[in-house]
């Protein structure tokens, strides 16, 4: 073989390797925006907005482009739901050091303004078994940014920090449900209601910590 050949052919084949890179990324790239703006569409509009023309039309593709990456409507909300997941698991979490920053931080998370996509499929869920069935597992991975056992087991070991911690974390997801019911807003007493719930986590660690020494 000539050195010129076997240079023509190495040639070729980093073509086609950084041509497959390039398709690669591009695919890539198509399935985070229809993911986006499955999610965009759940927050801005609720579920019953969310559909594959819609979703096509914000992003400019075809609907057979949209079958190339997603079977159905349903696998690119699980999706788009998974990527939420993995965004609001990347963001800096401090540990807590008592139950007052344990609230803050589930707050945190239960307060960011894309977290109605979340609501959004659990409501969705308990009409629609079938669509359960096919996202279920997927929201039941959002339960971990809030499970007791997850967020800090060594705080909430004590029976009395975990029983208030479960009634601060149901009423957090009221006010979470009122943000969504008042245009993504907070509702009127909020406020009011998280800084009580962060009042009593502080009067309560207070009132634990001589009886523990």
């Amino acid at each position: 073989m000539k050195p010129h050949d076997a240079g023509k052919r190495t040639a070729r084949r980093e073509g086609a390797a950084g041509s497959r890179r390039t398709q690669a990324d591009r695919s890539a790239a198509t399935r985070a925006a229809l993911a986006d703006a499955a999610i965009d569409l759940l927050i801005e509009q609720g579920w019953a907005a969310v559909s594959a023309a819609e979703v096509c039309k914000r992003v400019e593709v075809t609907r057979g482009a949209f079958h190339h990456h997603y079977a159905n409507l349903s696998g690119l909300l699980a999706d788009a739901l998974r990527r939420l997941y993995a965004e609001m698991r990347r963001k800096d979490r401090t540990s807590p050091s008592d139950l007052a920053t344990l609230v803050d931080g589930t707050w945190a998370a239960i307060g960011n303004p894309r977290f109605k996509a979340v609501l959004e499929a659990w409501l969705a869920m308990a009409n629609d078994p079938s669509l359960r069935a096919e996202i279920g597992p997927v929201v039941a991975e959002f339960a971990t940014l809030v499970r007791p056992d997850a967020m800090a087991p060594s705080i909430l070991s004590d029976d009395r920090r975990r029983d208030f911690y479960l009634m601060a974390r149901e009423t957090m997801l009221g006010l979470a449900l009122g943000r969504a019911s008042n245009g993504g807003k907070p509702v009127a007493h909020e406020k009011a209601v998280l800084a009580r719930l962060r009042r009593d986590a502080s009067l309560l660690e207070r009132a634990i910590k001589p009886i523990r020494r």
